[in-house]
Order: structure tokens, then C-alpha cells, then sequence
């Protein structure tokens, strides 16, 4: 007899879910995910439509035969935080990104918004599941609230998930949380108070994780640890000796199990002298 695998051990309380993670979204087109921020509520429903069959041949018709005609996914979702991408999706717009500190989404700019989903769970309750949609096409199904009366306001959007030869998607069971090292989902990245420039300050955001409990930073400056600088500091400022250099910075995630990394951001720069 084949020994039961991690979730297949029932009855077990280790089964009940409480639900918590975060999800990634990555438009037709785009060169690279983005986190769509705290999602208080997502849901994927399977629907079916049925066609059935009755043998009218004596007495009460008798059902002899359910056929299913058509298969479909819903991918329900609420998101909480107002960015232009959540905008964007909410409105069907595009992301005007020309003044980067005041982007501007021009609203019903696309009939339809398709791209590729994740959900990466991070719950300490029950089961973890990862979900990978490789296909969904997102209409608006909710309000912008800009107004919300003493309540964080949600945007809602519902999906329909589309076949991709022959696929649907995928949900994949994870280890618990507090079994296992971090994992790295979402490379960290740099910004800027300005462009990358003397006296600029350049923080490193750590990007997506599963289970970290605390991180370290490395700065480098073409690829050196800059001379004297504290180098495990989440925020970096170019100096003279930088100029005309890019820099980047590497994250490492801990926890009581492990470390996991360095992961490097892109570089950016090279730093400018004014």
C-alpha cells in the first residue's frame, strides 16, 4: 500500500484552511510580474452546464444520460490597495507612467484585460496551496470608492480563466510554512526619491517572500561593496566616488530554518553627477 502523501491524511484537522497569501499578475505583454498588494478576498469557481437526456419510449421519460456542454472557470478577486495597475484593471485602462511620481490611467483605454495569474499562499492554517493561472481575461465587477465613509474601500474584479493548450491551470500543494527555508517569489527591485543621482535616496524593496522572518541587504557599486558603508542597511545614497556607476543590491531572507539568497535587484543608474 502506497504511504499517503502530505494532504491526503483524513480525517485531520491539518486540512481545515484559513486562508492567507498574496497574488502576482503579469499582463499580455508585460516583460515581468507585479504584486497586486493585500487581496482581502479571492475565490476560483469551477461552473458546468449540464444537457440531459430522457427516454421517452414508456411510461414517466427516465433521465439515461447527463452530458457536460460547457466548462468554466471564475476567478473572483477584491483588491485593497489603490495602485495605477489595480486602477488599471479595475477601469480597463492603460498606465500613463510618463511622470513617474503621478501616473495617470486612462480609463476604458481596452476592452478586456488578459494576462498571467499566481497566487502564492502564506497561510499558517491547513494546506498551502500555489496557484498558477496561465491565462485570464479580467473584467471590472466592483467601484472605485474614492469616498468610503470610515472603511477600507475594495476593488472587485472577476476573471475568466482561459485554456492555454489544453490547460486550465494548476493548484499545487506547498509544505507548510514553518517546515521549510524562505522562498523568493518576487525578485526585489530598487526606487529612487529621484533620479539615480548624488544624494539620492535608493531603497531596496525585498520583493515577494513566503516565510521570511527578517532579511539583509548588500549594496554594491559596479559590482564592489562600496568602501565604508554599512552594507546591511535597506537604503543606500550614492556618494562621489559612485558617479557614473550602477548599483545594485542583493537580498537574502531568513528564518528559523534557513537563509535563502543573496537575490539580486536590476541594476539601475549609472548614478549621475548632478
Amino acid at each position: 500500500m502506497a504511504v499517503p502523501t502530505l494532504g491526503d491524511w483524513s480525517p485531520s484537522v491539518g486540512n481545515l484552511l484559513i486562508g492567507k497569501g498574496f497574488c502576482l499578475f503579469k499582463p499580455v505583454g508585460a516583460a515581468a510580474f507585479y504584486h497586486m498588494g493585500n487581496i482581502p478576498a479571492l475565490s476560483l469557481t469551477p461552473k458546468t452546464t449540464l444537457l440531459d437526456h430522457f427516454d421517452s419510449q414508456a411510461g414517466t421519460k427516465t433521465k439515461d444520460l447527463t452530458i457536460v456542454t460547457e466548462k468554466s472557470l471564475e476567478l473572483k478577486l477584491d483588491m485593497e490597495e489603490f495602485t495605477a495597475n489595480n486602477l488599471a484593471m479595475l477601469m480597463l485602462g492603460t498606465v500613463d507612467r510618463t511622470d513617474p511620481l503621478r501616473p495617470i490611467v486612462n480609463i476604458f483605454a481596452t476592452n478586456s484585460l488578459s494576462g498571467h495569474f499566481q497566487f502564492y499562499a502564506a497561510n499558517d492554517v491547513g494546506p498551502r496551496w500555489y496557484v498558477d493561472i496561465p491565462s485570464v481575461t479580467f473584467n471590472p465587477s466592483g467601484d472605485f470608492s474614492p469616498i468610503s465613509d470610515s472603511k477600507f474601500a475594495v476593488m472587485s474584479v472577476t476573471g475568466s480563466v482561459n485554456v492555454v493548450t489544453g490547460l486550465w491551470g494548476t493548484a499545487q500543494q506547498h509544505p507548510p510554512v514553518g517546515t521549510i527555508a524562505p522562498e523568493n517569489i518576487l525578485a526585489p527591485y530598487i526606487t529612487s526619491s529621484d533620479d539615480v543621482a548624488l544624494d539620492a535616496l535608493l531603497t531596496c524593496e525585498v520583493g515577494g517572500w513566503i516565510g521570511a522572518t527578517s532579511f539583509t541587504y548588500l549594496w554594491k557599486v559596479g559590482g564592489t561593496t562600496p568602501a565604508g558603508t554599512p552594507i546591511n542597511e535597506a537604503t543606500y545614497q550614492p556618494t562621489g566616488a559612485d558617479v557614473s556607476k550602477t548599483v545594485t543590491c542583493a537580498v537574502s531572507g531568513t528564518n528559523a530554518i534557513g537563509t535563502t539568497g543573496p537575490v539580486t535587484t536590476a541594476a539601475v543608474g549609472p548614478v549621475l553627477a548632478y
